[in-house]
């Protein structure tokens, strides 16, 4: 799992930013080490909260980023969920101004099993 514990009705976590702790061998020092925070991390969140509504949120996978109109860029996400005792996989998307960052559409629909991308 990727970190779902806070799905529910908690706000979703900051991711971190600019650095996370890492075990330095078995001599027990934590060193900080830099993480990348992917130009996808904000929209991520907003996925992860949006979805963690409605689902329990299992797993996850980036799909990418992609210009859909003038003035509109959509950032994927697959989930793999869980309502009812049932899984099943989800895509996000979320369609947004690439200028002022204001959302047009969180769209959530279930994949069709027959149609299922590899990835």
């Amino acid at each position: 799992m990727f970190g779902l514990s806070w799905v529910g009705s908690s706000p979703a976590p900051a991711l971190p930013l600019a650095a996370d702790t890492l075990q330095h061998g078995n001599s027990g020092h934590t060193v900080m080490a830099p993480v990348h925070d992917p130009s996808y991390a904000k929209w991520s969140r907003l996925a992860f909260h949006e979805a963690g509504k409605v689902y329990t949120l299992l797993d996850y996978r980036y799909i990418g980023k992609s210009n859909v109109a003038p003035g509109v860029v959509q950032q994927q996400f697959r989930f793999w969920v869980k309502k009812n005792g049932v899984e099943f996989p989800l895509i996000v998307s979320i369609r947004y101004d690439p200028v002022t960052e204001k959302v047009f559409t969180i769209l959530m629909e279930q994949e069709n099993r027959g149609t299922l991308r590899i990835l």
